[in-house]
């Protein structure tokens, strides 16, 4: 039977169990509600950062925008100068070729120019001379010329012949200014440099480049990044990135198509770099100058 000091020490010795269980359970409650604390505020800084994105976005597209207007009225500023230009020469006796005419030869080109490159082939040449060679149909009244002419020789049998001439450089393609040499063989460098101008594309306004991120938006990412994944695999699931986004306002179905959209190896699962990129291909994440 035990004594007396052996009963007050197991009593003590349960007690300090409890009480040991007790301190463990409340160190528990405490950390899952630091956690959830965290959680809170992650997403409410996430809606935040949502907000001041669409005003960064916004703000952006307006500054592009004025940028791009500046751009198209400085274009127009050189080409009206150029138009200028081409008014004086032809005043002064500079150009004594006709506008309309170069416009005309230039419809002609890209007509034939089927590839849209700015050159023209053989192959482009002699489709576009078969293509319009006169043709005169079974039961269709036509003239004797008109018969003799498509039973002839027509321009689409000499065509290698007058391509060849029109390649003054010998590489293959004929440009327009090939084209302009051989249709004006006394036009000056000068006069062929207008008449070039007139029919001249005018260059579109270069897009803004994306700035990269820093050391210390990707630090960021980054952390966000392993808050999220809760199994510290390295990797966040479907399922994690809609438990983490659930209070952002976005719906499961967006959740799920921004995933998809992330996840460009299709495993069902997103690195760090894919969770970088949706964060800001999606503006849920706003780049701090």
């Amino acid at each position: 039977m035990p004594t007396t000091d052996e009963l007050a020490a197991k009593r003590e010795a349960n007690i300090k169990k409890k009480e040991e269980e007790r301190a463990r359970k409340i160190e528990e409650i405490k950390a899952k509600k630091a956690e959830k604390s965290q959680e809170r505020s992650s997403q409410k800084d996430l809606l935040d950062q949502k907000k001041a994105a669409e005003e960064q976005r916004r703000q952006e597209m307006e500054e592009k925008e004025k940028k791009r207007a500046a751009k198209i009225a400085e274009i127009e500023v050189q080409r009206e100068a150029n138009m200028a230009a081409g008014k004086d020469a032809k005043a002064k006796g500079g150009v004594k070729y006709a506008k309309k005419d170069v416009y005309e030869l230039k419809k002609v080109f890209d007509g034939y120019d089927t590839g849209g490159d700015g050159t023209v082939s053989l192959k482009e040449f002699s489709d576009g001379l078969k293509n319009n060679r006169p043709k005169v149909g079974v039961g269709v009244k036509s003239t004797r010329e008109e018969r003799k002419a498509a039973e002839g020789i027509s321009l689409a049998d000499l065509g290698e012949s007058v391509f060849r001439e029109m390649d003054g450089d010998g590489s293959g393609d004929i440009t327009f200014k090939e084209l302009l040499k051989l249709m004006y063989p006394y036009a000056t460098a000068a006069e062929m440099e207008v008449m070039e101008s007139w029919v001249a594309a005018e260059p579109e306004p270069e897009p803004e480049p994306e700035p990269e991120l820093t050391p210390a938006q990707r630090a960021e990412l980054t952390k966000m990044f392993q808050l999220y994944d809760k199994d510290k695999s390295g990797q966040i699931s479907q399922y994690e990135l809609m438990k983490a986004l659930e209070k952002t306002g976005l719906s499961k179905e967006e959740i799920r198509e921004v995933f998809n959209d992330a996840d460009k190896s299709g495993d069902g699962k997103i690195g760090l770099d894919e969770f970088i990129g949706m964060m800001e291909a999606t503006g849920m994440y706003c780049r701090k100058s």
